[in-house]
């Protein structure tokens, strides 16, 4: 973070202690130009409005503001409109010193003014630089932009050149019975079994499918399938980068696990990258936005790996697939066969 006031040092001893000096009044003079900037944007947007506004039964009169003030100040059509749009955004500025010209125009694309504020005291605390923002704000809009489609336009949509992922979700809290080791078994899925009482074996054959009831009582998945195993609600811990996830998935009431899963069927840039760490934003922005999480969980190959389609459900909103907005958003690409490298463990989790 860069000082608010500078220590004056009057006469440096050292090549060092020069290059500290220098370096400190760059960093704050670069910081005061900035904020010099904002502030005059934001002034330049409160006039534009007001004068818009003054005259706002001349029909189309608006927009040609922006013409004539581009021509005869030298600045874009786009940046007018931008400062207009910061102060309508942002009636009251307050100077932040973690905060540039950049920033507000990223934030200022977010519609709704609550996840706007919100944004805002995340980008102050987190100190995000412009490339984070970026993809923080992409996430928020990406999930609004699918909620708000018409269901009619989705329908109507070209299919994209290449098939789009086909998400794998079943039924939350459907379970298998088994044998194992000569017990019988409800196998609630990564190796965590739940021992049967004698009058539920004697119920129910290997292979048959159940859940349990409100009252916690063991009972027959009515209409329910096999593709319908191994989906659980959970949820996310940690995003570890955009195409992995730390989560807590709960096998059934009482019991959860904790688990480190690679979302199937995508690949996401490295996380010490610029496309890495815009695609973590991006995962990060809908995660913080759900409601609650489901995912369903795939045996990925012989190092006994789990690959996960993750759901993310907002209020009345549609359900999202976490999987199909990445890939939708330039953040990953179809990525099928995996080799041991892409699952690098992490010691301490």
């Amino acid at each position: 973070m860069v000082q608010r006031s500078l220590q004056r040092v009057s006469s440096p001893s050292t090549f060092a202690e020069l290059l500290r000096a220098v370096l400190a009044v760059l960093l704050h003079g670069r910081a005061e130009v900035e904020q010099a900037w904002v502030r005059t944007y934001h002034e330049i947007g409160r006039l534009i409005n007001v004068y818009v506004l003054a005259n706002r039964e001349r029909a189309g009169y608006g927009g040609g503001v922006f013409d004539r003030l581009a021509e005869r100040t030298g600045m874009s059509v786009r940046t007018l409109r931008e400062c207009s749009q910061f102060q309508r955004c942002f009636p009251i500025w307050r100077k932040s010193a973690k905060l540039g010209w950049s920033h507000y125009v990223l934030i200022c694309q977010v519609g709704d003014p609550a996840l706007r504020q919100k944004l805002l005291r995340e980008a102050q605390h987190a100190d995000w630089k412009v490339d984070e923002l970026r993809a923080r704000v992409r996430g928020i809009n990406a999930a609004i932009d699918i909620e708000a489609t018409p269901v009619e336009e989705k329908r109507a949509a070209p299919a994209p050149a290449r098939a789009r992922l086909v998400p794998q979700r079943g039924r939350p809290g459907v379970h298998r019975l088994a044998t194992v080791a000569g017990r019988r078994v409800v196998d609630l899925g990564f190796a965590c079994y739940l021992d049967l009482t004698a009058e539920q074996a004697a119920a129910y054959p290997d292979g048959a499918l159940v859940q349990w009831d409100d009252s916690g009582r063991l009972t027959a998945a009515v209409d329910a399938t096999r593709a319908d195993l191994f989906t659980y609600r959970a949820e996310v811990l940690r995003v570890v980068d955009g195409d992995t996830l730390w989560v807590r998935i709960y096998l059934r009431p009482g019991h959860w696990v904790k688990q480190k899963l690679r979302l199937r069927g995508l690949d996401a840039p490295e996380l010490g990258t610029t496309e890495g760490k815009a695609a973590k934003r991006f995962t990060d922005g809908l995660v913080s936005q759900a409601a609650a999480v489901v995912i369903n969980t795939t045996r990925a190959d012989k190092y006994d790996r789990y690959l996960a389609d993750v759901f993310l459900q907002r209020g009345s909103a549609p359900e999202l697939f976490l999987n199909q907005a990445l890939l939708d958003n330039g953040h990953a690409v179809r990525k099928e066969a995996w080799e041991f490298r892409d699952w690098e463990p992490e010691l301490g989790r």
